[in-house]
């Protein structure tokens, strides 16, 4: 018999542990790019994205069973516009990561959040908070110093890259947010397709060798594939600010495997910006949480 506090008995629990498990997932992106030795950017972009299509592919057939081609309709145009925004995510996080440190890459794509609130603020005209407000302009800040190191330097198109994911990755999530009552889940998967064919179109060849095929199939399922899947079932239990909050450990995680496995150190530079961009997102979401939290008993007053 089942604790009435075990994992699978208690869906706030069960939540919890998705999304943590999914920041963990998330953080491996650069320690398995760096492990890449012979493919380039768009061969493993193209296996990546083809391993993610068949592993969401299976378990969106699992989760709606025979009203999948169904659950694709149901996105409508926010998610035929979320798979662009998406699509280019998928492709510039990775070459960001081919061109310049892992550290930071992750800390400008910790300004996602922050992205997202200001461009769901322009279109769909969501109320931000004071916090939020300030937050963002730290952020931004953060991002404007380890952009700065990289003018005039030998990484300006990582940085570039990495920007443009933040950008198309926040912009993606204000159309989940605008069709937040359906599974969005099928809107990944059409990125995923958009990115198969473009990297299909760049790629020198298709040759891969097994080394780097069994990295990019590590992407694909483990880094990318199951990254999403347990957002998917996290955010179904757990408030949103938790979400945010939890969702911040990659930014610790990923630059610590590189620097144990690999030895890359993050320039000082890059931690004092990735400083101010993680303290302005902990900060917010801590509020955030904080005020979530004292909404029911103000109610009960």
């Amino acid at each position: 018999m089942l604790n009435k506090n075990s994992l699978f008995d208690s869906p706030y629990a069960f939540g919890l542990f998705c999304v943590i498990s999914a920041s963990f997932f998330t953080s491996l992106a650069g320690i398995l790019v760096r492990l890449v030795e012979e493919a380039d950017g768009w061969q493993l972009q193209f296996y990546r994205v083809v391993s993610f299509l068949v592993f969401i592919f299976g378990f969106l057939c699992w989760r709606h069973r025979g009203r999948c081609l169904q659950s694709f309709r149901d996105i409508g145009r926010p998610g035929l516009l979320a798979a662009c925004f998406l699509g280019v995510a998928f492709v510039t996080y990775i070459f960001a990561m081919i061109e310049t440190s892992v550290a930071k890459v992750v800390f400008i794509g910790s300004a996602s959040p922050f992205v997202a609130a200001l461009i769901a603020w322009l279109v769909l005209r969501e109320r931000l908070a004071p916090r939020t407000l300030v937050a963002i302009a730290a952020a931004m800040l953060g991002i404007a110093i380890m952009m700065g190191e990289s003018i005039g330097g030998r990484d300006p198109l990582g940085a570039g890259l990495a920007l443009l994911q933040v950008v198309s990755y926040g912009s993606a999530l204000v159309c989940f947010r605008a069709r937040r009552q359906v599974d969005m889940l099928p809107a990944a998967a059409l990125a995923g397709i958009l990115a198969m064919l473009v990297s299909a179109v760049m790629a020198p060849d298709l040759g891969i060798s097994a080394h780097d095929f069994g990295i990019a199939v590590l992407l694909g399922v483990v880094q990318l594939g199951f990254q999403y899947v347990l957002v998917a079932l996290g955010t179904r239990h757990v408030p949103a600010g938790e979400v945010a909050l939890l969702g911040r450990l990659q930014v610790v995680l990923a630059p610590l495997w590189v620097w144990l496995a690999l030895g890359e150190v993050p320039t000082p530079v890059t931690l004092i910006g990735g400083a101010v961009v993680v303290g302005a997102v902990v900060v917010n979401s801590l509020a955030s949480l904080w005020r979530e939290r004292r909404l029911p008993v103000a109610a009960g007053d």
